[in-house]
This record gives structure tokens, C-alpha cells and sequence, in this order.
């Protein structure tokens, strides 16, 4: 392997890139501060210490959730880059056999990947001197982490060779990530009281995730109890884990392996078929109705009022792939519902609106930190890459203009997305209205009649205004955050050479904005109250909870500071990406 051209040549430019060196060294000294951080000032050496657990447990699920986070930026990227490139036809035309280009490819990936996991072994085993962990179970933590890590950099490679572009491939990878990693829980939280039947199976998707395996080797006894389900040694997490990374691994390799010599779909269409311009008329109007929004019927010129890039951008990304954008809102649309309702079963008659306000808080926002960053992150490499870039250069638009107009125009493809996600906000504004309006039909006169009498009262007002005015301030909050998460892939896009890197960029500075500004509740004895104010101020979720449950009580006011946080971290990525954009205008071929 060591021989191999292709190996060589991939690890070379992986090892040597500036970026992925920032990014390992930034990782590992965020783990040497999270050590020292969650470090105790007294402790005992003792196999039985609660704190080295504890310990032990905040760093390896950090840990874990930073290695999730760039295993797209080094494997999702590998075959869409030589695709966009035009180099990906080339390598078949060399002496090298098929295998070895994609053994090659393979392993380059994985092997980086695997040194991230080995350079953060040191710092991990430091987590034994607090006492409550044995080597075997450190041991089986570190194997955790490096199978976590390859199936999934095989997931990558996977997506990479089935997607065209970069940017797909990663966001592909993410949503694969997220699915099995996070979304594992959900059948065992939603289902759990309504299919008790069923809770082996449960237990058993619940076991995909690596999350899972991490706390039943450090609580067996606490797992038994949330589980509901008894664990045996052949049928426990730890193995379920382990037959499952290997069953993906394996079904990733046979599809890496599949589409690698699978011929370009548009290469075929090129050669196989020609249509003339009446047929491709014909065809288009038959498709209704996505004629509707068929860019390529638009006669039109640009209005001078209007911005050409959010324009052009309009046009392709959005009305481009009208197909592509029905089938994603309707996905979106089913799959909130299916939550709420859900949601509604598991709690029966019981159901209170905070259940139904949480649920829809991290569905909305996990939509908007799954889709945006993804959205955003390829707006300038992706003219780099393709060569676009220097017709910007051309024109006589201001960086401004360019960064404005592509910024507006993510905006408005994830507002598309949102919309889609908006049928949660009629179920929190129906739980709402229970004790504002009367249980009996609105068709009814009585109902009517029965409302107007309660209106009357100026505590009714008051509760109606109550419920809206939480509901406006989190779509306010939901809008601030996708454009903060757009700003920061524009922002990620500028100062970046792939794709691949500044979306893992993104969804690192999106995951720190989102999961791990919740440090000061595990640090609360270690930070002053100004200090995790301000760090819980980045936070759009603890902010929302508080619009919306009235949680977070000790900070007064955090939602406040959450939007002027937003907005200004909005600006400071805009004019950023402005200055760099700049640059790269004046900078000389």
C-alpha cells in the first residue's frame, strides 16, 4: 500500500494541507483545554472515583462528537474533487488497476482519520490518573472511537463516489452522521410506552450509536435502567456496535466500489441522446408542474433594481432542481408531522405543551444546523474550483454585491426548507389555546358566543398575547440563527481551497455554537455567573427554551443577549467575507 501512487499522492496532500493541520492541532488543544477545564481541584486515585467517570464520560462524548464532525472534510471529498476537476477520467487512462485507484483513495482517508483518533490517545489516557477507569475499559473506549471513525469515513467515501459535487457528498455524510449517531434515540424516546412489545428493537437501534455504547460501558448499571431492556454478554451495545460499524463499512465498500466505474449519467446522455429545442419544449411543458418555475422558460432581462448574483443564484440553485426541492419539502413536512403526533401519543392524554415546544425546538433548529452551513460553504470555493471566479472579476459588481447577493439567495432556499417545518408552530399555538377557547365545535354557535364572553376579561388578552408573542419571538430566533449559520459557511467558503474543508469548518463552528456553548451547566462550579452568561448567550436552543418553557431562570434576560449575539456575529462573518473576497478580486492570476 505504501507504494501505491495514489495513496502517496492523497496522503501527501492531506498531510501537507495548512488548513487540516489547523484543524488537528485546533482539535487537540481543545481536548487539552476540556482536561483542564473539567479537572478536579482535590481527588482520590480510586477504581470506584464518580468524578473520574464523570470526567471521563464529558471528554470521550466531546471527543467522539469532534471526530463525527471531520470525518466528511477528509473522506467525502476524495472522487467529487477529481469529479469536479475533470481528473477523475484521467486516472483510468494510467497503468494502474482499478483496485489500486480505489484502495488507493480508500485508505488515504481512513488512515488520517485513524491518526487524529491515535494523536488524541495520549491526552485520553490522562483521564485515568483521576482513578475510576481500567485499562481494559479505556481500551474498549479507544475502539469505540476508531471504528466510529473508519465506518463512517467509509460512509463518506461512499457518498463521494454517488454524488457530482462536493458539497452534496459532504451534506450527504452529515445527515448519514446524524441519522445513526443522534437519531438512533428516537424510536426508543417516541415509542418507548406505546410499542412495549417492541423494546428489544428499540434497544437495538438505540445500540447504532456510538453515544449509546460510551455510556454503557461507563454506567452498565444506569443503562439497564433506561434500556428497559436486560443485557447478556453476546447481546449487549459494546457487540451490537461492532457488528453493525462492520455491516456499514461493508455495504459502503460495495457501493464505493459500484458507482467508482460506474459511467457519468451525463456522459451517457451526452452521447446516447439528442434532442432538439422543440423536443426539449415539449418535454418541459409535459412536466408540470415544475414548468411552472422552469428558469429556462424566463425571457426576462435583470432588473437594474435587483442583484444579478441573487438572481443567477436564484435561478440554479433553486428553480434549477424544482424536483429536488418538492421532494425535500415534502419529506420535511411528513417527517414534523410524524414527530408531533408522536410526540402526542407517547404522552397521551397527558400531553403539555413544553413536551410538544421541545420537540419542536431541536427538530426546527436541527433542521436549519443540518441544511444551511451545507448551503453556504461551497458559494466561493465552488466558483474557485470551477472556474467562475474570474467572470466575477470581470464585472463591475463591488465584492459586496457578490457576497450580499449569494448570502441573500441561501437565505432564501433555506427559508424554503423552514416553511416546510413551520406545521409545528400551529401545534404549539393549538396546545396554547386550550384554556384561552371553549372544547366545543367552532361551527357551533355556542363557541362563538362562549369567546366573545371570555374576551371580555383583560387577563384573556393578556394569555393570547402571552402565547403569540412566544411564538413570533421564536421564529425571530429561528431566522437569526439560519443566517447566522449561512454567514458562517460564507464565511468558512472564503478562506478555504475545498469545499470539503470549509463545510467541516461550518458544522464545527455550527456544533460549537449549538452543543457545546452548554459548558457552563457541566462547569457551573468552575465559571463565574457573567462568564456562562456570556457563553450561553451563543446558544439559540437555550434561548428558545427560555422563550418558550421559561427554563433558564438564573439567566435573566438570555434571549435578549442571544439575538444581539447573533446579529452581530452575522455582521462580523459578512464583512469578513466581504474583505476576503476582496482580496481574492484584486489578486493577480
Amino acid at each position: 500500500m505504501l507504494k501505491n501512487p495514489i495513496f502517496k499522492k492523497e496522503f501527501s496532500l492531506i498531510s501537507r494541507s495548512i488548513q487540516n493541520n489547523i484543524i488537528i492541532c485546533s482539535y487537540l488543544i481543545f481536548l487539552s483545554i476540556t482536561i483542564v477545564a473539567l479537572w478536579p481541584s482535590e481527588g482520590v486515585l480510586s477504581l470506584a472515583s464518580a468524578a473520574g467517570k464523570q470526567i471521563f464520560s464529558i471528554f470521550f462524548s466531546i471527543n467522539l462528537t469532534l471526530i463525527l464532525l471531520m470525518v466528511p472534510a477528509f473522506s467525502a471529498s476524495s472522487i467529487t474533487y477529481e469529479k469536479e476537476n475533470n481528473t477523475f477520467s484521467s486516472l483510468f487512462v494510467t497503468l494502474l488497476s482499478p483496485f489500486e485507484i480505489m484502495s488507493g483513495k480508500l485508505f488515504a482517508s481512513i488512515i488520517c482519520l485513524l491518526l487524529v483518533v491515535l494523536f488524541s490517545t495520549p491526552i485520553a489516557a490522562i483521564c485515568s490518573l483521576t482513578g475510576g477507569i481500567s485499562n481494559l475499559l479505556l481500551f474498549k473506549i479507544l475502539f469505540v472511537l476508531f471504528l466510529s471513525a473508519f465506518s463512517y469515513a467509509m460512509v463518506g467515501l461512499a457518498a463521494s463516489a454517488v454524488c457530482e459535487r462536493t458539497s452534496t457528498a459532504v451534506v450527504l455524510n452529515y445527515a448519514i452522521i446524524a441519522s445513526f449517531a443522534g437519531g438512533s434515540w428516537l424510536p426508543s424516546a417516541l415509542l418507548s410506552n406505546l410499542l412495549q412489545h417492541f423494546q428489544w428493537l428499540f434497544h437495538l437501534i438505540r445500540s447504532f450509536s456510538p453515544y449509546d455504547v460510551i455510556f454503557y460501558l461507563l454506567y452498565p448499571e444506569a443503562y439497564s435502567l433506561t434500556s428497559r431492556v436486560m443485557t447478556t454478554n453476546f447481546f449487549n451495545p459494546f457487540t451490537v456496535f461492532t457488528c453493525f460499524s462492520i455491516f456499514l463499512s461493508i455495504v459502503s465498500f460495495m457501493i464505493f466500489e459500484r458507482c467508482i466505474f460506474r459511467p457519468s449519467a451525463k456522459t451517457k446522455a451526452g452521447v446516447n441522446e439528442q434532442y432538439t429545442d422543440f423536443k426539449k419544449l415539449v418535454k418541459r411543458k409535459l412536466s408540470w408542474p415544475f414548468y411552472l418555475i422552469d428558469p429556462l422558460k424566463r425571457k426576462k432581462n435583470i432588473s437594474s433594481f435587483s442583484n444579478p448574483v441573487f438572481v443567477v443564484e436564484l435561478r440554479s440553485r433553486i428553480f434549477g432542481n424544482p424536483k429536488f426541492i418538492i421532494r425535500t419539502i415534502s419529506a420535511i413536512f411528513i417527517l414534523s408531522l410524524i414527530i408531533m403526533t408522536l410526540v402526542a401519543l407517547q404522552y397521551g392524554n397527558m400531553v403539555r405543551p413544553e413536551s410538544v415546544r421541545l420537540a419542536a425546538i431541536v427538530f426546527q433548529l436541527g433542521v436549519i444546523a443540518l441544511i444551511a452551513p451545507g448551503l453556504s460553504s461551497g458559494l466561493i470555493t465552488d466558483e474557485i474550483a470551477s472556474g467562475t471566479f474570474v467572470m466575477l472579476r470581470m464585472t463591475p459588481l463591488s465584492p459586496i454585491t457578490v457576497v450580499l447577493g449569494k448570502l441573500k439567495a441561501t437565505f432564501f432556499y433555506a427559508m424554503i426548507f423552514l416553511i416546510s417545518s413551520f406545521f409545528v408552530l400551529f401545534a404549539m399555538a393549538f396546545l396554547e389555546q386550550q384554556n384561552l377557547f371553549p372544547e366545543t365545535s367552532i361551527l357551533s354557535g355556542m363557541w362563538w358566543s362562549e369567546t366573545i364572553s371570555r374576551a371580555k376579561n383583560a387577563e384573556w388578552w393578556s394569555e393570547f398575547w402571552n402565547t403569540y408573542r412566544r411564538i413570533f419571538l421564536w421564529v425571530i430566533l429561528l431566522l437569526l440563527s439560519a443566517l447566522t449559520f449561512l454567514s458562517t459557511g460564507l464565511f468558512c467558503s472564503a478562506f478555504s481551497r475545498k469545499t470539503s474543508t470549509a463545510t467541516a469548518t461550518a458544522y464545527v463552528i455550527t456544533a460549537i455554537i449549538c452543543v457545546l456553548s452548554f459548558a457552563p451547566l457541566i462547569l457551573r462550579n468552575k465559571l463565574s455567573h457573567e462568564l456562562s452568561m456570556k457563553i450561553l448567550s451563543l446558544n439559540p436552543v437555550a434561548s428558545a427554551l427560555q422563550i418558550t418553557n421559561s427554563t433558564f431562570s438564573d439567566y435573566p434576560g438570555l434571549w435578549i443577549k442571544n439575538i444581539y449575539t447573533l446579529v452581530t456575529l452575522v455582521i462580523f462573518f459578512t464583512l469578513i467575507s466581504t474583505f476576503r473576497t476582496w482580496l481574492l478580486f484584486r489578486k493577480q492570476e
